[in-house]
């Protein structure tokens, strides 16, 4: 273990007999030090050169000789300068971020560190639109322009321009890091996986701790996801980091319980259309039936959820829209 102002450096794997109840430990730490204000930040050692920053969002570090390059960046500013402290403290200049996708979570540090470090960015062609043009993702979720509402930094990161646009396989950084596609969460995200043979998995499963609080993952197209799951039930790796759970050596107890929610949130869509039902009232039965609450920003997540699920019925031909009175309803097909 190496101790600093700003870095405590854990080892795994072949580096180190403690296991994954250190990471746990290692993310309530991290969560509490954030409520404090502190700069502390903890970094996972998974491999010779792979390491990862727990968090509400997990940030991926992979160490090439000339510099590193992050695995996303996480939510804000603040979350960016936590990032350039550590590494100003540990004498590592960031070379280029690759932002697995353009949710705010995962780019919103993006712009800090561009100005702080003149650092490159690197993301798929339909992501780095986002990225570049924020207003897009309320745009998505709402169909028109944002009201004040879905205008915060949780629907809408700062701008960041992309320079170096890459595709969602294969190899693309000069370090030796790998693309690979994770469809069905948003519009081209993808995983990285580094020459230590660690896969950053960004949002293609979610904790199950997040799958029991809140039901409803955020998802645009459902087909996809369940494919990504088929995928990872098959894929080998000597490490996954999930972006919002902890790193394992077996991802597929998780990427099974992600199946299992995806579907449970499916058969509730086609539950609420036994009789005809807008999504506005799919929802509300939804956010009843597993004691939702929910903030603007939540709902037009939801409710993106909800489409997605309903497009999946219907291409599945389980359920058919049809406008009643200026108002679009679902039904189950006979």
């Amino acid at each position: 273990m190496v101790r600093t102002k700003y870095k405590k450096i854990i080892t795994h794997g072949p580096y180190c007999t403690r296991g994954i109840a250190t990471i746990f430990c290692l993310i309530h730490n991290n969560i509490r030090n954030q409520k404090k204000g502190d700069a502390l930040v903890d970094t996972v050692k998974l491999g010779a050169s792979t390491e990862y920053i727990p968090g509400r969002v997990n940030v991926g570090l992979y160490l090439a000789d000339d510099g590193v390059r992050l695995i996303d960046s996480g939510l804000d500013d603040e979350a960016g300068r936590k990032i350039a402290r550590m590494l100003e403290e540990r004498k590592i200049p960031l070379r280029r971020i690759v932002t697995t996708h353009s949710n705010a979570d995962h780019c919103g540090g993006n712009a800090f560190l561009i100005k702080r470090t003149g650092c490159s960015v690197a993301a798929t062609r339909l992501e780095s639109t986002v990225m570049e043009n924020p207003v897009l993702e309320p745009l998505l979720l709402w169909s028109a322009f944002p009201f004040a509402e879905l205008e915060n930094k949780f629907l809408q990161a700062k701008p960041s321009e992309v320079d170096m646009v890459i595709g969602n396989t294969g190899t693309f950084d000069e370090s030796g890091l790998e693309a690979v596609p994770l469809p069905g969460h948003f519009l081209d995200m993808i995983g990285v996986r580094t020459p230590d043979d660690v896969l950053f998995m960004a949002d293609s499963v979610f904790s199950e701790e997040l799958i029991e609080k809140y039901a409803v993952m955020f998802v645009l197209d459902v087909a996809a996801a369940l494919k990504t799951l088929d995928w990872l039930t098959v894929a080998e790796a000597a490490w996954f980091v999930p972006s919002h759970a902890p790193a394992t050596e077996n991802i597929v107890p998780l990427a099974e319980a992600n199946r299992k929610g995806l579907l449970r949130v499916s058969e509730a869509v086609l539950d609420c259309c036994g009789e005809p039902a807008s999504r506005e009232e799919i929802l509300r039965a939804i956010a009843g039936r597993f004691s939702l609450s929910m903030s603007v920003s939540e709902y037009v997540l939801n409710s993106a959820a909800v489409g997605a699920h309903l497009s999946w019925l219907r291409k599945r031909g389980q359920v058919s829209p049809f406008v009643e009175q200026g108002v679009l309803l679902w039904r189950k097909t006979p």
